[in-house]
């Protein structure tokens, strides 16, 4: 009895997956959770930097809102303040020195709480007198922070200029 159709006797029936498919599953999964992974960390870096600026503008804001209050004494807002001059902000009597005083290390300590090696400068142009530009300048280390014209690679800054 000849046979209609001798191809169906020489086909392989195969039974599971052969080791290079297995393998190749395996690496394109590797190479998956390594971009998922590399995705992710970088996703939490930017929200860690987002949290930064979110901070840091705040503070910004907080102190424009105050530095208005000592216009001949811009220059002692970066002065250390002595140790008395901190009751200046829990309502005891000061004189304005060290009030700026006061504000200024207690606006620094919240920029070093917060910020990794956070600076905040205050300067003019020139002597802080009326029509003079006052600049307020917060800086941080932050490695996603590209580089500015007035700030190198891996440093945030944030620059607040305010006429007087």
């Amino acid at each position: 009895m000849p046979l209609a159709n001798p191809s169906i006797h020489h086909k392989i029936h195969q039974n599971g997956l052969a080791l290079i498919e297995v393998l190749l599953s395996l690496g394109l999964s590797s190479v998956m959770f390594l971009v998922l992974f590399t995705a992710q960390s970088y996703s939490q870096k930017v929200i860690v930097y987002s949290q930064q600026l979110h901070y840091a503008n705040r503070l910004l804001d907080r102190v424009a809102h105050q530095v208005w209050a000592y216009p001949k004494h811009y220059d002692f807002l970066l002065s250390t303040a002595s140790p008395a001059s901190v009751i200046c902000l829990y309502g005891g009597y000061c004189n304005p020195v060290a009030m700026a005083q006061a504000w200024g290390a207690h606006w620094q300590a919240e920029m070093e709480r917060k910020l990794p090696n956070g600076q905040l400068g205050v300067f003019c142009d020139s002597g802080c007198i009326s029509g003079d530009t006052l600049y307020i300048r917060l800086t941080w280390q932050q490695s996603l922070a590209i580089t500015t014209d007035i700030c190198q690679q891996g440093v945030a800054c944030i620059d607040l200029k305010i006429t007087l």
